[in-house]
């Protein structure tokens, strides 16, 4: 099938399964999601191997096979629901203020009045798509390093979404210059950090076992200054949700590990939340692999 083809197909799917859901009450759009997720579950077994392989890693014999494969099964559901929720943005930005709570909004105020910046650091967790109604809860402009989906067209229709939410996405090619600007400018700029990030990556723990993950954070946090806020945003029902924004992570950058230290210090809060919170990260992608040939040294 030629290529544009296929993803002017995928567009008008897309557009038609938004349409319905937009159509619905939320609480509805969110169940058939739901059960639609625990049917992927079961026609995607490779995804359901790799996310019990890395409970196993986690959490080993402390959980029963039962409690795994419960934690999966939701797991599935909030990535399915995280889906959901992008495409929906317009309906839940309408009475945003009855949809979220914000806690630890003094540590972002904090943060910004150094005047340096802020680094919002967040992960695959929960609803991570709306923390991008920052912009809206605190007042202050907020962007996104993104990373941009294959299909122009559904890449076109997720830009718009997340602008719905005024936040600005800034795509993850070549994105250094926009990012030092809008941090020169007293801006917040959110960085989703994942663990595998291949060659690109320095090798760290994670769970207390080695992986590659991104230092971008803590390298743009030496070079400007700016304070680094880890933050999340968890569902606490239907519709619900509550934005936590956690006090800034302080650094020595005269420190000879600061890149490794500042990283394994990103790593082990988001452990934290993972360990309080397993149903709302997500567990079926690799997140432990061998180590590339290449892997960044440290600064």
């Amino acid at each position: 099938m030629d290529v544009n083809l296929k993803y002017s197909l995928e567009y008008r799917l897309a557009q038609i399964i938004a349409f319905l859901l937009n159509s619905m009450p939320v609480g509805l759009s969110s169940k058939i999601v739901c059960l639609l997720s625990r049917l992927a579950g079961l026609v995607l077994p490779s995804r359901k191997k790799i996310a019990l392989v890395n409970l196993d890693r986690v959490f080993g014999s402390s959980l029963t096979q039962l409690q795994k494969e419960k934690i999966l099964g939701a797991a599935f559901e909030s990535m399915s629901l995280a889906m959901l929720e992008l495409f929906i943005v317009r309906k839940i930005k309408k009475n945003a203020r009855s949809h979220f709570k914000l806690t630890g909004n003094e540590h972002l105020e904090k943060a910004f009045a150094e005047g340096k910046g802020v680094i919002l650091v967040i992960s695959h967790l929960g609803s991570w798509e709306y923390l991008a109604f920052l912009p809206y809860l605190t007042g202050h402009p907020w962007s996104v390093i993104v990373k941009d989906v294959k299909n122009p067209y559904l890449n076109q229709t997720i830009d718009q979404l997340r602008r719905e939410m005024t936040v600005t996405p800034i795509p993850k090619v070549d994105s250094i210059k926009a990012v030092m600007k809008e941090l020169r400018a007293n801006h917040g700029v959110a960085i989703l950090i994942d663990q595998w990030a291949g060659g690109e990556g320095i090798w760290t723990n994670f769970f207390d076992q080695p992986t590659s993950t991104t230092s971008i954070p803590a390298r743009l946090a030496h070079k400007t200054g700016a304070a680094l806020v880890p933050a999340c945003c968890l569902r606490t029902s239907t519709g619900q949700y509550e934005i936590q924004i956690e006090p800034t992570v302080p650094f020595d950058p005269a420190k000879d590990d600061w890149e490794i230290s500042m990283t394994e210090q990103l790593n082990q809060l988001l452990e934290e939340k993972i360990r309080r919170h397993p149903d709302q990260w997500i567990w079926n992608h690799r997140r432990w692999k061998s180590k590339p040939a290449y892997t960044r040294e440290p600064n």
